[in-house]
């Protein structure tokens, strides 16, 4: 009877295996998608950042848009466009008032509102690719140009962070698999931080990044698509550097 049942449960493991390579189309079928689940239930969150962590390690391109929720007033929004290894492109608004800044290698532009073009010199920590969270921009209000996955899945991995499966959820065209992570200062008994991160189903890849109850959400999408980022045109830049900050 135990051989049968082994035998039993290994052909169905097998179905499982090659179902999704003969369902029709694209998507998997009934059987690869209750692998997946499967497979999903009994993963670890702690490896689940890791694998995020390491898919986006990988990426050379993507956009990001962070929203802060303030009361009263407008939501302050960045959007940044990444193209690996060293082009950026970071635009923030705040009601009437934008900021903007280009980088380009070891060179980057910044202007206010529609202002000419003031040139200054960086390094290369201001990209956020590889294992690097990227620099803020000069002007930052928040941690503008910084990525927050790459520094949640830091801190996951070198404090006791707690991480709790959540609801699997569509954000635009992908599935993606939340997971609550959970935060707590050494020897502090208050209450911690507390992100929650959406990991894309099929690639591992981050689409969501919410601290709290949602008041700061950073979104990801455009991964490995072409970002055309280049450098102001020469007649609209100015000859006088921006203050450093």
């Amino acid at each position: 009877m135990h051989r049968r049942l082994t035998a039993c449960l290994a052909a169905l493991f097998a179905a499982l295996l090659i179902m999704p390579a003969c369902s029709s189309g694209s998507q998997p079928g009934p059987l690869g998608r209750a692998y997946a689940s499967l497979r999903n239930r009994f993963s670890s969150g702690q490896s689940e950042l890791q694998k995020t962590f390491d898919a986006k390690k990988a990426a050379h391109s993507w956009r990001t848009l962070t929203t802060l929720r303030m009361h009263p007033g407008r939501a302050l929004e960045t959007t940044i466009e990444v193209s690996c290894p060293d082009r950026e492109h970071i635009t923030t608004t705040l009601g009437d008032t934008r900021y903007e800044s280009i980088r380009i290698g070891n060179q980057a532009w910044i202007r206010s509102n529609d202002s000419d073009w003031k040139a200054q010199p960086i390094t290369a920590d201001a990209y956020p690719c590889g294992s690097n969270p990227g620099a803020p921009a000069p002007w930052a209000m928040m941690n503008e140009g910084r990525d927050p996955v790459s520094v949640v899945a830091t801190m996951a991995a070198k404090m006791n962070a707690q991480v709790g499966r959540g609801d699997v959820v569509n954000l635009g065209d992908a599935s993606c698999q939340r997971w609550l992570v959970s935060f707590q200062h050494p020897g502090s008994s208050g209450r911690g931080l507390n992100y929650t991160v959406c990991i894309g189903t099929s690639d591992h890849l981050p689409r969501e990044v919410v601290m709290g109850s949602g008041g700061l959400s950073t979104t990801y999408s455009d991964w490995n698509k072409p970002m055309q980022i280049d450098a102001p045109a020469a007649s609209a830049q100015s000859s006088t550097p921006s203050p450093a900050h």
